[in-house]
């Protein structure tokens, strides 16, 4: 319905030209005049001369007796009801005037001198007016015609109060909705007020559920739970819904009884269902589901009414989104704590501080990409003035690869303290693994034992980036054939040694620092990393605060995507 302009209203947009003209040949008929009736700049709206409609109208009525329809004698009265809906809200009831056609001499007399008129014309004039022949069946019409204008103006204020009580209560179920703490409560209310507004048997709500292809009853108003059990309503064979969830938003079924689109037929006719409007629930552009009015006979809906209910319709699928959305929150947020306190379990594991001992100088380094990372690396005291140097790398990021780290770090503790060769360790670690992982996932390890009183290294590389010694200027590397852990159940390991020197520098480090990245795609790479190292420092932690400036330098404000892990051990 278009919306009317304030400032250029017109008389034809309250009042059609037809009922304009009857009201015209009516007071003319009765006034005995001629009459036209124009809009406010003069035009002319109706044509000066009587209807043959209306001449018709005017010769019935003359000739009419008690048996006509509409206006009707009843005794010495002319009787007009005012009907509104099929319902008799009153009657206009016309008698003669016994004084009609007398002419009051004295107050005519009176009125023309008070006004300066001249008191024969008037009295001519009120003549004519009073006698004429043809007042009667005029006035019968007229009587008709006034007695439908009432019943037209009691109409359009019926209609009008009930678009104020749809309107108010589309109003009330907006503020509900948007106010969906308990969505599932707002919902059963929100069908239950619509059943109740736009007087219709039963309503429901169903939402999409695309993996198992079903519109699923989420609320549901005075349907019987016999026919909420007739059976799954397949999206893919719902061809009513699927027009209603089309840019047309809503589809209409006169008789779900004959319809061949209807899913179960017979089960709507013992359930009393006639008509049904199916109007789709969309947010931003996405299908969430449809509304469903159904009627107990056939039933049209205005498009004032399919408008109200898209309305309706569009608010839900925002309120349902908007909780999924909350819900979706609150869970992240859940989340997210559980993470944190998982990454502060995790922190805990990492040694805070490297340890304090004779004949040499450890600095360590961690930068994780993510609160939980796949990094880690341990120092191990072992009998016998022996120290276990361990650093490796979870495959994967954030909450898999951690857990995945924590049981690669208590595993081997365990058995650090019990079982003496390193390639022993190795295997078992592996056959734990390939045991409790998935195929994708696999740990990169470095295990070493320093004694440092002979400074001997013992180690095992288990695939892991080979760590660098440095020394007088010149890079060693700890590398080995090992494949890596959690692949193969029966891979063989085998362990090195290496004879350490006073002012030997050792470092280990995970892949993070080597694949870096900068703004041009271009990674840090093994050969700026032995350039960092080879400028060596007065102290371990200068070593390794030199390599990891050196590392941020090159790929600036580059996001970084991996665990950054480093670990320097400076003989002295």
């Amino acid at each position: 319905m278009a919306l009317l302009d304030s400032d250029k209203l017109e008389l034809t947009d309250f009042m059609d030209l037809p009922t304009l003209q009857e009201i015209q040949d009516s007071f003319a008929a009765v006034a005995g005049v001629k009459a036209t009736i124009t809009d406010a700049a003069g035009n002319v709206l109706t044509q000066p001369n009587p209807t043959s409609e209306f001449l018709r109208k005017q010769k019935a009525l003359a000739a009419a007796d008690e048996t006509m329809e509409g206006p009707h004698r009843s005794g010495g009265e002319y009787v007009a009801p005012i009907i509104v809906n099929n319902q008799r809200l009153g009657t206009i009831r016309m008698s003669a005037d016994a004084k009609a056609g007398v002419v009051d001499e004295e107050k005519l007399a009176s009125w023309a001198e008070k006004y300066g008129v001249d008191a024969k014309q008037i009295k001519s004039l009120a003549s004519q007016l009073t006698r004429a022949r043809n007042t009667r069946p005029a006035a019968i019409q007229f009587l008709f015609l006034l007695a439908n204008a009432i019943a037209r103006l009691c109409f359009q204020e019926f209609q009008l109060r009930q678009r104020i009580n749809e309107l108010t209560a589309v109003y009330n179920v907006t503020m509900m909705l948007a106010d969906a703490r308990d969505l599932q409560k707002v919902l059963h209310r929100t069908v239950e007020v619509v059943a109740e507004v736009m007087n219709v048997k039963a309503t429901s709500i169903r939402l999409i559920d695309e993996d198992n292809d079903e519109l699923v009853i989420k609320a549901v108003h005075k349907l019987s739970d016999v026919y909420l059990a007739k059976g799954p309503v397949r999206l893919s064979r719902a061809e009513i819904d699927r027009v209603a969830l089309s840019p047309k938003g809503y589809e209409y079924v006169r008789d779900m009884a004959t319809d061949p689109r209807v899913q179960y037929p017979q089960e709507a006719g013992r359930e009393g269902i006639v008509s049904m409007l199916s109007v789709g629930m969309r947010y931003k552009g996405k299908a969430i589901g449809v509304l469903r009015l159904y009627t107990a006979q056939e039933q049209n809906f205005s498009q004032l009414r399919i408008a109200m209910m898209k309305a309706v319709a569009a608010q839900a699928a925002a309120a349902i989104e908007n909780t999924r959305l909350l819900t979706e929150a609150i869970e992240s947020e859940a989340l997210e704590k559980q993470v944190r306190m998982a990454a502060d379990v995790q922190q805990r594991m990492i040694p805070q501080q490297p340890p304090v001992l004779d004949g040499v100088d450890i600095a360590s380094v961690y930068v994780p990409c993510f609160e939980l990372g796949g990094d880690f690396y341990d120092f191990i005291p072992l009998p016998g003035d022996n120290l276990g140097l361990a650093m490796a790398d979870v495959s994967g990021k954030g909450v898999p690869a951690s857990l995945i780290m924590a049981s690669v770090r208590a595993f081997l503790r365990a058995q650090a303290d019990n079982v003496y060769y390193l390639y022993e360790i190795m295997r078992r670690i592996n056959l734990m693994l390939c045991r409790d992982t998935k195929p994708s996932e696999f740990v990169t390890l470095f295990y070493g034992v320093l004694d440092l009183r002979s400074r001997r290294l013992t180690y095992c590389n288990a695939g892991h980036p080979p760590p660098l010694v440095l020394r007088k200027g010149k890079i060693l590397e700890l590398g080995s054939d090992n494949m890596v852990l959690g692949v193969l159940a029966d891979e063989p390991y085998t362990q090195s040694f290496i004879d350490l020197q006073r002012g030997d520098i050792l470092m280990m480090y995970t892949d993070g620092l080597a694949d870096a990245m900068n703004f041009k795609q271009e990674t840090f790479g093994r050969q700026r990393i032995v350039e960092a190292f080879t400028k060596g420092g007065a102290s371990a932690d200068a070593v390794a605060q030199n390599i990891l400036w050196e590392m941020r330098r090159f790929v600036g404000l580059t996001k970084r995507v991996d665990d950054v892990t480093l670990v320097v051990v400076r003989l002295t």
